[in-house]
């Protein structure tokens, strides 16, 4: 099935919001059996006729850019789909799509619609769609499974797996009859999604689960940071960030999930070796002696962002993202790693990522994550 993704061009609600959400959108609607997502951009607040897209769409989701109500996309979504406005129930001032199900966000405002229109579903979204993901996988399931000829996903289950860049290795002699019925796939963060189907045994789950570990992290689609957020929340755990080349992307991470402020203390943006001097105490005979990209230099960045900021947990990024700056003893995508602990923890990491700058960058933050989330099961 076919999935048609309408976002608004140049806006900040493009990526789904957040950045990371976008690929883990696409997994949870291809675990619906949308296998194929394509996007479409519109110019801010142009018009939308969903009935004039191709038939070999079953499913098209609308993004508006969250402007007021009276949008003009939202006026045009509306009248092509003959749908029409209405009070939410006796006594209240609160507008509803009369004829649709209503999409509400975390407060209980309905903030979308859902519709079955001619064979196929079509959402529309007033706030950005990723707040409203798990409500609208629930609805398209429940309309999916209303069917008379709906077919179960061949993969209908996800989970994923940190891989730092290098893919997972399993060899499909060790999977049997049950190697068709998973499936393998690179996600833009470094990791890896294991697409399965409800049908592989047990044995072979079971077999995954020895094999990697602590490094399953998730069994559904989610970003890293709601998952590092949510641990660190859970065990009252507060963090220190100090980066160089990724230059505030993991402490803008850590800071996207709401309630952020219970364990995001303090965030160090050191790019030059005067401000790693200056700010994170790292010894400039150290600096001199092993390069700012070395793992010398992260873990007395980790070390001291910790000491500094008196927190549980830090984490420290320094490299070389390109497209410059790269020797051949240092080429570009060398990233150096370390997390450090109170509890005298700690992990380091020195990475070889391939790719665009963004790509490289995007990498380091989502290992520097990882660092920060397998510290933290050590205060379970």
């Amino acid at each position: 099935m076919k999935c048609l993704l309408v976002i608004p061009l140049w806006s900040e609600t493009r990526s789904i919001t957040p950045a990371s959400g976008r690929p883990h959108l696409d997994l949870m609607l291809h675990c619906l059996g949308y296998s194929e997502i394509i996007i479409r951009e519109l110019e801010a607040d142009a018009p939308f006729d969903p009935e004039g897209v191709e038939e070999t769409f079953d499913l098209i989701l609308i993004q508006s850019d969250c402007c007021p109500a009276s949008s003009r996309l939202r006026r045009s979504v509306l009248s092509n789909l003959g749908l029409s406005l209405g009070l939410d129930g006796q006594g209240s001032d609160r507008l509803r799509v009369v004829g649709a199900r209503p999409l509400h966000d975390a407060a209980g405002v309905p903030s979308g619609f859902i519709i079955r229109r001619r064979g196929r579903i079509i959402a529309f979204f007033e706030k950005p769609l990723w707040g409203l993901r798990m409500e609208l996988l629930h609805a398209i399931r429940t309309l999916l499974l209303e069917e008379e000829n709906f077919r179960r996903p061949r993969f209908d289950t996800c989970w994923l797996v940190e891989s730092y860049g290098q893919g997972l290795d399993l060899p499909m002699s060790d999977c049997g009859e049950d190697v068709i019925q998973y499936q393998i796939r690179c996600l833009p963060d470094g990791d890896c999604a294991i697409l399965m189907s409800s049908l592989v045994g047990e044995e072979l789950r079971n077999r995954l689960r020895s094999r990697f570990g602590h490094r399953i992290y998730a069994l559904s689609p989610r970003p890293l940071e709601e998952i590092c957020g949510q641990m660190l929340q859970e065990l009252q755990l507060s963090v220190a960030v100090a980066e160089s080349c990724t230059a505030g992307l993991v402490s803008s991470r850590l800071s996207a999930v709401p309630g952020s402020s219970s364990y995001l203390m303090a965030g160090f943006t050191t790019y030059s070796n005067q401000a790693k001097m200056k700010h994170l105490d790292v010894p400039e005979v150290l600096l001199d002696r092993c390069g700012a990209v070395s793992p010398e230099v992260a873990l007395s960045m980790a070390r001291n962002a910790l000491r500094i900021s008196n927190t549980q947990l830090a984490v420290s990024v320094t490299g070389v993202a390109g497209p410059d700056g790269g020797r051949q003893e240092k080429p570009v995508g060398t990233v150096c790693l370390a997390a450090v602990s109170q509890k005298g923890g700690c992990l380091e990491y020195k990475a070889g990522f391939t790719g665009s700058r963004d790509r490289i960058r995007w990498q380091s933050s989502q290992t520097a994550l990882h660092l920060l989330r397998r510290l933290a099961l050590d205060y379970r």
